[in-house]
């Protein structure tokens, strides 16, 4: 069975009342993100969706602090959601940053232009469908994929389309980001 997600959203939840160890959390984040923001080229004029933020958005609190972009956070899990407008108010986020109930696969905002999907986030051909759906053309879809070493504790992203760049990344779960584009 695998208690790593488990694990990581009894921890976030745990902390999120806790400035200072957000920060200490979310930093080996950092990096990552500004990856993604390069590799999605965000800029502030972007419409920004954050699909499993949980309980410590860190994703969602980076790309609006580095990019001055509206963001979207979204989880499906109800205590989380209230976790995390806990910790957007308390990092002074909450004009830029707004956070929603829902669940990726079906409940996607319109309007966005930029996704970034938690690794944790599941089903992901389901997201990916949905988000295609709901893009506006030219929409950038970022997933984060597993590692061979846990590719087995996270859902996978489907064959069916290559993504159309990836940027590797540094952590202990994952090791790289990749990139999808809404044509037509």
């Amino acid at each position: 069975m695998n208690l790593i997600k488990p694990s990581v959203a009894c921890l976030e939840k745990k902390i999120c009342r806790f400035p200072l160890l957000v920060n200490l959390y979310s930093r080996p984040y950092l990096q990552v993100i500004k990856n993604e923001i390069g590799l999605a080229q965000i800029s502030a004029a972007d419409k920004v969706l954050n699909i499993g933020c949980g309980a410590v958005p860190f994703t969602a609190l980076q790309i609006a602090a580095l990019t001055g972009a509206t963001v979207w956070a979204m989880d499906r899990d109800a205590d989380a959601v209230k976790r995390a407008c806990f910790c957007i108010e308390q990092a002074g986020m909450d004009e830029r940053i707004r956070v929603i109930e829902g669940n990726g696969a079906y409940d996607v905002l319109s309007g966005f232009n930029v996704a970034i999907v938690a690794l944790q986030a599941e089903p992901k051909e389901d997201i990916l469908d949905n988000l295609l759906a709901a893009a506006l053309t030219g929409g950038r879809l970022v997933f984060r994929r597993a590692n061979n070493y846990f590719k087995q504790c996270y859902d996978r992203l489907p064959l069916k389309m290559d993504p159309v760049a990836e940027v590797k990344q540094h952590m202990q779960t994952f090791d790289r980001s990749v990139l999808y584009v809404k044509t037509g």
